[in-house]
């Protein structure tokens, strides 16, 4: 039987987020508790060159888990995904590096 091993860590401040953007592996992703339109929402982040992916979706309210997808932006350079990852978590940082 094979077990594959699972490594998140968690990011509680802006600065550790934008250095955690800054050196994102093409094979890594971030997962961000945020907001939209008032409601808690999930963001994730992915990274392929110099170009980063913004994927946006409902979360479940019972559960935590994504649901509907509302957005997905594509940006280029670290700069301009984290101004927009402190847009959607305007308030304390809940984020996840795997």
């Amino acid at each position: 039987m094979c077990v594959g091993l699972f490594y998140e860590k968690t990011v509680t401040s802006f600065d550790d987020l934008r250095k955690a953007i800054k050196v994102l592996d093409e094979d890594s992703g971030i997962r961000l508790v945020g907001e939209k339109n008032g409601r808690k929402c999930l963001v994730f982040v992915t990274r392929f060159g110099e170009s980063f992916t913004t994927m946006t979706y409902s979360m479940v309210r019972k559960t935590g888990a994504p649901g509907k997808r509302l957005d997905v932006d594509e940006f280029v350079g670290a700069y301009e995904v984290a101004t927009a990852l402190r847009k959607a978590a305007p308030g304390r940082i809940r984020a996840y590096v795997y």
